[in-house]
């Protein structure tokens, strides 16, 4: 065991961290957060700081490592990141419990989507800020941003990236590492970006818009209202949302192909033909099975949509009462749940490649 390697990997994880936090700090700014969000802040900033300084000061004699350290220095990291990112909430006082802050971070970093809390008006607009942030940084995995602007260390990358990656084939897009996490991020942002640009043109207010695309983009569900995407009453706002988080469900190796014009590569993807029969036939049969619940082609056909786009990304969003909904609709909602989204997604799940190479050994 590398542990030199370990201790000196970590420490620059928490040092980005610490980076990261400069972005709700930044918000707190603009808000005229109270003084103990500022406090918060900096206070873990200045943790984070100490401990990455220290623990980097040093650089290993052998840089290179294997799986095993690949695998310590991931499960580690999502721990650490998730404590530490958790220190906010506990020292503005917003969620006073150590344990309740640091499933809320988790559950974001992981792009869960699970909350202890009942009512978001009790944070403040840096927190609420950072609680999705997490989703943005953990949508992609926080290892793949960490390795996109982290140096070169031989061969860490490649072990580390295999351990972190959820799909059934690790690959890169292009020869080097480094550059196949940069691309796929840079993609990433982009298109997190156009996604709360278009609804802020929709009519949600700017900061509900980022925070809305974080949640939408790392496909984990957090919202601004309690009510989700219901609060904002608008058809528009529900049909770009449904979109947006579909779009975030498929291989986003997919999505550099269709940069570079392989639209052979992108259309002929069995997964994505897969992925999308799947949403368009669980609407169809969710539709037909709802009509007689709302009266409307148009309002049920919507309803369907949308809960099938943001329960097969694992997102969660809110737009209605499912508990209401016929056995039959819960029951396909469920089935897709556990199916996901694409690997090499941001969508959680079984992910549809792997529902497709069992059903192929079945048959």
């Amino acid at each position: 065991m590398n542990r030199s390697m370990v201790r000196y990997l970590l420490a620059k994880l928490l040092l980005i961290e610490a980076g990261l936090l400069a972005v709700p700090l930044f918000v707190a700014l603009i808000y005229h957060e109270h003084w103990r969000v500022f406090a918060s802040l900096l206070a873990t900033m200045g943790i984070l700081t100490f401990l990455g300084l220290a623990g980097s000061i040093l650089k290993p004699k052998n840089y290179r490592i294997y799986t095993k350290e690949g695998m310590l220095i991931v499960a580690l990291c999502w721990i650490l990141w998730s404590f530490f990112g958790a220190l906010p909430f506990v020292f503005s006082g917003q969620i006073p419990s150590l344990i309740d802050a640091f499933f809320e971070v988790s559950s974001g970093f992981t792009t869960t989507g699970a909350t202890i809390l009942s009512d978001l008006a009790v944070l403040s607009h840096a927190l609420l800020f950072w609680r999705s942030f997490t989703h943005l940084i953990g949508g992609m995995g926080v290892l793949v941003f960490a390795l996109a602007i982290m140096e070169n260390s031989k061969n860490a990358h490649l072990e580390v990236m295999r351990a972190e990656v959820p799909g059934p084939v690790f690959g890169k897009v292009v020869s080097k590492l480094k550059d196949t996490a940069q691309i796929l991020y840079i993609i990433y942002l982009v298109m997190f970006a156009i996604f709360a640009a278009i609804l802020w043109v929709c009519g949600m207010p700017f900061f509900d818009s980022l925070v809305t695309a974080m949640g939408g983009a790392g496909t984990g569900g957090f919202a601004v209202y309690n009510d989700s995407i219901a609060h904002y009453h608008s058809s528009l706002i529900t049909i770009v949302v449904s979109v947006g988080t579909l779009i975030f469900g498929v291989n986003f190796n997919l999505y550099y192909f269709l940069l570079i014009r392989k639209l052979k590569v992108f259309f002929g993807d069995e997964e994505l033909r897969t992925y999308l029969s799947i949403v368009a036939a669980a609407t169809g049969l969710i539709f037909l099975n709802i009509l007689h619940l709302y009266g409307s082609w148009s309002q049920s056909l919507q309803y369907s949509f949308f809960e099938v786009s943001t329960i097969i990304t694992t997102t969660g969003f809110g737009i209605t009462d499912l508990t209401k909904w016929p056995l039959f609709s819960q029951t396909v909602l469920l089935i897709l749940m556990i199916i996901g989204g694409s690997a090499g997604s941001t969508a959680g799940g079984f992910k549809v490649m792997r529902s497709l190479i069992v059903s192929k050994i079945t048959k």
